[in-house]
């Protein structure tokens, strides 16, 4: 410690100096007389407060009275006022009136929501009988809503009336009324003073064009909250009382809830020297005695709003509370010695002040240098407690400046991670107003041509995540923060204005709190998911199409057993009746039909991917050149055919048949898009399929795929008509044109094959179809020749459940010569080889009743005795087609079948060898495939 006389000692030789001399000035003026003062200076302090408080609720109806002014100018008021008036038009300025009435209640719910003493805004027609034509309002817990056609209504007569009593561009202020706070309770009933509210109505005249008075523009001001302010005088025993012109209570300090429906008395019967005054509206603020004798200083301010005066306020304080606190002129006469005190504490002070002067002279110009950056020069000789306040600040500097280096240290690691983010990251204050945005947040507001608004507010308009309807300021996440909600996950979409730029976003919203726990401003923090969301939608169209396709295959079975009987009765009654021209008709058209219900299920079970395919190595540029072929008579000389090959072209791995009808119905589709002629282009080459198609197409595998491309110069597709191309029975079509399976058909058979199908196609630019069929590991398959058509007497063991068809069967085998032997399901066919029946071939239906399908039945068959085996069936399921292949050395019978067919297939059956069963673990193991 620095010897010397301490500041402490100085000080307070200095304090008990001025101690002295204040008591002594104080006690010289505690002889005034102060009571005179303290009247008139109360009177002046009432009276101030009642004018403040009047103007205030001047400024609030005057407020009102210029936004129903400014109302009758905004955009659609016209339009609106021209349809309500005529009927018959359906639009205005291009909109019809539900519409105009939706945005102008929009526009006056908006002013609504940013006035809270304002209740509500309407628009009355004259011509509806005083019907609300647009009405927004405030409900009892605070939210505004637009008023909704059901339940507008109408105003009273007398206060429609003195709306329309007003001069266009005029504005009247009605009189201060009580109304119930619920809106279904009974307006004429008695209400407690709680279920009331006092409200003013401001009117303004409504004219239309033609100059013809259309109805009235009114706005509601509740009173509640401005007279609740009321209720904090700025003298303690004062009191404010609201009164209306005739004198009578609106508020009143003593009433429940201020509220003074329901007191009888008046102003006027209270003090009657008021009486005057308020019809005078002049009164100069004085000490007046109230109906029982009891003297008040009172001040009386009216509200004025131009010639009106709707209410005025009265501020009441006893006389003895005004002499009784003598401390107003106490205070002013112990300031006045205080001063007095003060200068001569100075004087004396001057004596001590060199000791002090140049120590603190030295500490100003430290601390001013402290702005400048410039280095602390503190004085190092200072004795006393200016010396200890010399080192306590240079220490408290230190620590500020290491602080302060630390904070900018990390601002900047907080900017290099903001920066470095994918998310968008914004911080926004109480007011939603953003204070910091990093990159990826500059680069979501920023329309692809690089234009940007000047800030985030200006820049982007927010929707529901239907990208349609307009999210709710109230809803936004941030403002949702800041009320102190965490907000996760939220979605919505984001529109850059004045582009086309929609993005769909996702993410979180925090309050963020000062030390005190209060909510200071709010930090977003939202992640770009609009490809994620469109990955979403093709999973969800590919699902779709996978659900349809397992309903589709369901009905094939029977189906296809009717068929094959249909079909073949159509065949014996072709021979049959050769001689009878008339039935050969009809046996015909039977026929045709028949086979069109077999295409039919062909195609559903195509789309389904429940057929059964026999992929070979092809050289698929020998396909597409024999499809030319077969084309031409079926599309017409008014469409060129045009093929782009590949010379180098890989061989594919795919059913050529089925390869065949798929281009055959995407040439079809082709020529009914180009009515009046057009080109037919057909493409082959190698294409790989890389990870990053395959990200954005979950359904493909990477790797190398053989393309055959389908492009035609018609019409092509609506976004509409594109995302449901592949559904079945889904066609653009006339009635009777088309069936709605062409491009579902061709879609579940490339499915099928492990390959993968895209559209491309756009309104009056055509439509291109590429098929990425699997690659094979060997080279092209040469295509046998057809079997000849021929018959045989051996014996054939026929298993068939349904009995139209077994009887079908036998009678075209016995037809072709073979000796048959029939059952109706897997144990009646067992029973007969275990009886020893000799036969050449067992010829069974895969699916039957009982628990053994026909697969299981040659198995056990061959483990009996030697077996070749033919299978049929209409749908397979798994049985012998595994991956959507038949199995090795599987022969087939497809339902509906021919005669043809059945004679062909029969003979090359014979002509095999033996079935083999599996042992138990290879079925155990096909059993586990097939669940």
């Amino acid at each position: 410690m620095r010897k010397g006389l301490t500041l402490s000692t100085r000080l307070a030789i200095l304090v008990v100096s001025t101690v002295v001399l204040t008591a002594i000035g104080v006690g010289y003026l505690g002889y005034r007389n102060i009571a005179p003062v303290a009247v008139e200076r109360t009177l002046g302090a009432i009276n101030a407060n009642a004018g403040w408080q009047a103007r205030e609720l001047s400024h609030l109806v005057g407020g009102a009275a210029a936004d129903l002014l400014g109302f009758r100018h905004i955009i659609g008021i016209d339009d609106l006022i021209e349809l309500s008036a005529d009927p018959s038009k359906t639009e205005a300025g291009g909109v019809s009136l539900p519409v105009w009435r939706g945005r102008i209640g929009r526009r006056l719910a908006l002013e609504l929501e940013n006035k809270p003493d304002f209740m509500r805004y309407r628009l009355i027609g004259l011509a509806d009988q005083s019907r609300d034509i647009v009405r927004v309002e405030r409900e009892p817990d605070g939210n505004v809503r637009i008023v909704p056609d059901s339940d507008l209504a109408f105003m009273n007569a007398r206060a429609f009336q003195f709306g329309l009593t007003a001069r266009d561009g005029e504005t009247l202020i009605s009189g201060v009324e009580f109304e119930p706070i619920d809106p279904k309770a009974d307006k004429n009933a008695q209400h407690d003073a709680s279920q009331l509210r006092p409200i003013i109505r401001v009117v303004t005249p409504v004219f239309a064009s033609n100059g013809q008075r259309f109805g009235i523009l009114t706005a509601t001001i509740d009173l509640r909250r401005p007279f609740q302010r009321l209720n904090n005088p700025v003298l303690p025993s004062s009191k404010i009382y609201v009164v209306d012109r005739r004198g009578h209570y609106l508020f009143h300090p003593d009433a429940p809830h201020g509220i003074a429906a329901s007191i009888p008395s008046s102003v006027k019967l209270e003090f009657p020297a008021l009486a005057e005054a308020l019809d005078s509206g002049r009164w100069t603020p004085a000490v007046i005695p109230n109906r029982h004798g009891d003297r008040f200083g009172v001040a009386l301010q009216p509200m004025r709003i131009d010639d009106e005066t709707p209410l005025a306020l009265v501020e009441v304080i006893p006389e003895q509370d005004m002499i009784r606190s003598p401390m107003l002129v106490w205070a002013k006469s112990t300031l006045i010695g205080g001063s007095f005190a003060v200068l001569v504490a100075i004087i004396l002070s001057v004596s001590f002040a060199r000791g002090l002067a140049r120590p603190l002279a030295d500490m100003t110009r430290a601390v001013t240098s402290l702005g400048s950056g410039a280095p602390l020069a503190l004085p190092r000789n200072a004795s006393g407690e200016i010396g200890i306040l010399v080192e306590a600040f240079s220490a408290t500097i230190r620590e500020a400046r290491d602080k302060t280096a630390a904070l900018r240290r990390e601002k900047e690691i907080f900017e290099s991670i903001t920066t470095a983010m994918a998310e968008a990251v914004l911080l926004i204050d109480t007011n939603a107003s953003v204070l910091y945005e990093n990159p990826a947040a500059m680069a979501l507001r920023t329309s692809s041509t690089g234009i940007t608004g000047p800030n985030w507010e200006r820049s982007i308009e927010m929707f529901m995540t239907d990208g349609v309807t307009p999210l709710p300021i109230a809803q936004r996440p941030g403002r949702r923060a800041l009320t102190g909600e965490l907000v996760d996950r939220f979605e919505l979409v984001v529109h850059v204005l004045g582009s086309d730029k929609y993005v769909d976003v996702s993410g979180n919203a925090r309050p963020i709190r000062d030390a005190d726990g209060a909510i200071s401003g709010a930090v977003l923090v939202f992640t770009d998911v609009s490809e994620l969301k469109e990955t979403e939608r093709r999973l969800h169209q590919a699902q779709k199409l996978e659900a349809i396709g397992q309903l589709t295959g369901g009905v094939a079975h029977d189906f296809n057993n009717m068929l094959t009987v249909i079909s073949g009765t159509a065949e014996i009654l072709l021979d049959e009746l050769a001689d009878r021209p008339d039935l050969v008709t009809i046996a015909k058209m039977i026929d045709q039909a028949a086979e069109r219900g077999a295409d039919l299920t062909r195609q559903l079970l195509a789309f389904a991917r429940k057929q059964p395919l026999q992929p070979r190595s092809i050289d698929v540029n020998t396909v597409v050149s024999n499809i030319k072929q077969l084309l031409r008579p079926t599309i017409g000389e008014h469409i060129a055919i045009d093929m782009q090959l590949a010379p180098d072209i890989d061989p594919a791995l795919i059913d050529p048949s089925q390869l065949s009808s798929a281009l055959l119905n995407l040439a079809v589709n082709s020529r009914d898009a180009m009515p009046d002629g057009g080109k037919l282009l057909f493409e082959t080459a190698n294409v790989t399929l890389d990870d990053d198609y395959a990200e954005h197409h979950p359904e493909v595998r990477p790797g190398r795929y053989v393309m055959i491309a389908v492009s035609d110069s018609g019409v092509g597709m609506t976004p509409e008509v594109l995302e449901k191309a592949f559904e079945p029975f889904f066609t653009t079509k006339i009635v009777g044109k088309g069936t709605g399976l062409g491009l579902s058909m061709v879609y579940g058979f490339v499915k099928q094959s492990n390959g993968h199908i895209q559209i491309y196609s756009e309104e009056q630019h055509g439509t291109t179809i590429r098929l990425y069929l699997p690659r094979a590991e060997s080279s092209a398959d040469v295509l046998p020749p057809a079997a000849p058509i021929e018959g045989g007497t051996e014996t054939i063991l026929l298993v068939e459940d349904d009995e139209l068809v077994r009887n079908f069967a036998l009678v075209q085998l016995r037809g072709l010569g073979y000796r048959t032997i029939a059952a109706e399901d897997g144990a009646a066919a067992l029973a007969e080889v275990k009886r020893g029946t000799p036969f050449d071939l067992l010829l069974t239906d895969i699916i039957m009743p009982g628990g053994m399908n026909g697969r299981e039945l040659a198995d056990a068959v061959a483990r009996l005795r030697p077996v070749k085996v033919l299978y049929t069936s209409g749908y397979t399921e798994n049985a012998i087609v595994h991956h959507g292949r038949l199995d090795p050395g599987v022969l087939l019978l497809s339902k509906p079948f021919r005669r043809a067919d059945l004679a062909r297939l029969v003979r090359t059956a014979l002509t095999r060898g033996d079935h083999r069963p599996p042992n138990d673990s290879a079925s155990t193991r096909r059993k586990s495939a097939a669940s």
